[in-house]
C-alpha cells in the first residue's frame, strides 16, 4: 500500500495528467490507494488518455465525472473513459481504500483495423464517458480481473512487477475487459460521439491555468483561454469541476507546493511567492482554509506519519 501524500502529477503539453506507470516503458498503473493521503480526501481535477478503473475495497468515496458525481461503496466501483474530467474525493473525509488501474489503449493498438473496430468505438466515445461497476451485476467480471491485477502486477509498492509475465497477464485482462464492454455496449452507444464544445473550453482555461499558476492570473484571463464571457466560464467551472475559478487556481496552487513545503527546507515566505500567492500571510490562510491546519503543522503531522 501507498500511504506518501499525493501531490500534483506531471502535465502534458495539452494539461493531461501524466501517468507515473509502475514502468515508465510500459504505460500502465496498478496501485493501492488510500484517501487519506491526499490533501483534503481529494484529488484534483484531471483527466488523460488512458481509461482509469477503481475499485473501492474499504470505505466509500465520491467520485466526480463531468461534472456528474457518483457515489462509490464497498466491492464496487467505475470505469471512466478516455479524456474524461474526474477526480475522486470525500467531502466528509471518510476513509476509503481502493484498487486504482490506469491503462493506456495503446497496449491494445497493435493492429489498426482491430482498434479502430473494436477498441476506438469505446475508447474515443464521448457519449460513454462512465460505466458504475456494481458487484451484483455483469460488471462483476470487470471488478474480478481489477482485483486480480493488483496480485499480479500491482502489489507491493509502486515499482515495476517482479514477475516478467505479469506483463502479458495485464495485457490479457485488458483486452478481456474490452470484450466485455464491447459485448454489452448498446448498439446506439457504438455511434462515435465528438467532446462538447463545453468540455474543450473548459479544457483549454485549466490548461491556461496549469501554464501560468505562478502568476497573477484574473478571470477575463481564464474565460479568453476558453474563447467565453467571464460568466459562462465560471458557470463552465462550476458545472463540471463543481468550483468556481479562483477557488481551482488556489486548490492547484495549494496542491503543487506540497513537495516543497514537505521535501524541503524552504521558508514560507519562498514558497508561498513562488506558487503564485501573494505572501506569507495569504499562503497560510488559504492553507488553513482548505487543509484545516497550518502549513507548518502539516508538514509536522507528515513527517510524524
Amino acid at each position: 500500500m501507498n500511504k506518501h501524500t499525493k501531490y500534483c502529477s506531471a502535465i502534458n503539453l495539452d494539461s493531461s495528467e501524466t501517468v507515473a506507470y509502475n514502468n515508465p516503458l510500459f504505460p500502465a498503473y496498478v496501485g493501492y490507494g488510500i484517501l487519506s493521503c491526499y490533501p483534503d480526501y481529494s484529488a484534483i481535477s484531471h483527466w488523460h488518455a488512458d481509461l482509469e478503473f477503481i475499485l473501492v475495497k474499504k470505505g466509500n468515496m465520491t467520485y466526480n465525472i463531468n461534472g456528474e458525481l457518483i457515489e462509490l461503496s464497498e466491492n464496487n466501483g467505475i470505469m471512466v473513459n478516455s479524456r474524461q474530467i474526474h477526480h475522486g474525493f470525500s467531502a466528509d473525509h471518510n476513509e476509503c481504500e481502493f484498487i486504482c488501474a490506469v491503462l493506456s489503449p495503446e497496449l491494445l493498438q497493435g493492429n489498426e483495423w482491430f482498434y479502430h473496430n473494436y477498441i476506438e468505438h469505446i475508447t474515443e466515445n464521448a457519449s460513454f464517458p462512465y460505466l458504475y461497476l456494481a458487484h451484483d451485476s455483469w460488471q462483476a467480471a470487470i471488478l474480478e480481473k481489477i482485483d486480480k491485477l493488483y496480485d499480479t502486477f500491482g502489489k507491493g509498492d509502486d515499482s515495476a512487477p517482479a514477475d516478467e509475465q505479469s506483463y502479458f497477464e495485464l495485457i490479457k485482462a485488458f483486452c478481456s475487459i474490452m470484450k466485455i464492454l464491447y459485448k454489452h455496449l448498446p448498439p446506439a452507444q457504438r455511434a462515435m460521439k465528438r467532446e462538447s464544445s463545453e468540455i474543450i473550453s473548459l479544457k483549454n482555461m485549466i490548461t491556461y491555468v496549469e501554464e501560468h499558476f505562478t502568476e497573477h492570473i484574473t478571470l477575463e484571463d481564464i474565460s479568453s483561454a476558453g474563447a467565453c464571457c467571464k460568466s459562462r466560464c465560471s458557470m463552465l467551472f462550476k458545472k463540471y469541476l463543481r468550483d468556481t475559478p479562483i477557488s481551482y487556481i488556489t486548490k492547484l496552487r495549494l496542491r503543487k507546493s506540497l513537495a516543497a513545503l514537505l521535501e524541503s527546507d524552504s521558508r514560507i515566505t519562498d514558497i508561498a511567492y513562488e506558487y503564485g500567492f501573494g505572501g506569507a500571510s495569504y499562503y497560510c490562510e488559504a492553507f488553513r482554509k482548505y487543509y484545516g491546519i497550518s502549513p507548518l503543522k502539516y508538514k509536522k503531522k507528515q513527517l510524524e506519519a
